[in-house]
């Protein structure tokens, strides 16, 4: 009796992972607009049956599909974060790690999707910070928290986040992308501006 339903059970878990495969390649090449469920049935090879057993909506698979791409950035994170007391060396690490996650292409490509569209679907933007902004921001605060008081905690967590991200936005406008030397020296100023920050703030 267990065997047949755990290959049941696996069966759709495939079925489900190829949905997902599919549905990020073109969310991420047409946008969320163009992207419709029938296309992804047909490409699926099934039925539109199969496809709504799985997801009942393209938001929910939107967010399936979200779900997917922040779970490898947030492992990457946690694995310079979680444990970790605060500490500058341990700031300087977790902060060249965030950049480096943000800066890969799945990561700019779904934050232009996002950006693009967000507007017109709010509800994807909703998803996006829920299931990914947002738990960096936990995870970066709790670090912090390691080290300071629950306010400066929530304040440092601002100013790294709002930093990081505006430099990666500032990367992404240039024609001409800066090296790992010129990032590496970004993330060292911003360590040392945060640390001399907190320094001041203690005393």
């Amino acid at each position: 009796m267990t065997g047949p339903v755990g290959k049941r059970e696996l069966n759709k878990a495939r079925k489900r992972a190829a949905i997902v495969t599919i549905a990020t390649r073109s969310f991420l090449e047409q946008g969320y607009a163009a992207t419709s469920m029938s296309a992804i049935a047909e490409e699926l090879g099934g039925s539109k049956a199969t496809l709504w057993a799985h997801f009942c909506s393209k938001e929910e698979l939107f967010a399936a599909v979200i779900d997917q791409l922040v779970e490898t950035f947030s492992r990457d994170i946690d694995e310079v974060l979680t444990s970790q007391t605060f500490s500058v060396s341990a700031l300087r690490r977790a902060c060249l790690r965030l950049l480096e996650c943000l800066l890969r292409e799945t990561a700019v490509r779904l934050f232009r999707l996002v950006m693009s569209e967000g507007e017109r679907f709010p509800e994807i933007t909703e998803v996006f910070w829920t299931r990914g902004p947002a738990k960096v921001r936990q995870c970066l605060g709790e670090f912090y928290a390691t080290g300071f008081e629950e306010a400066d905690a929530v304040r440092l967590t601002r100013l790294t986040l709002a930093a990081i991200g505006g430099y990666r936005s500032d990367i992404l406008m240039r024609p001409v992308k800066p090296g790992k030397a010129e990032q590496e020296a970004f993330i060292d100023s911003l360590v040392e501006f945060l640390n001399g920050a907190a320094v001041r703030k203690a005393g």
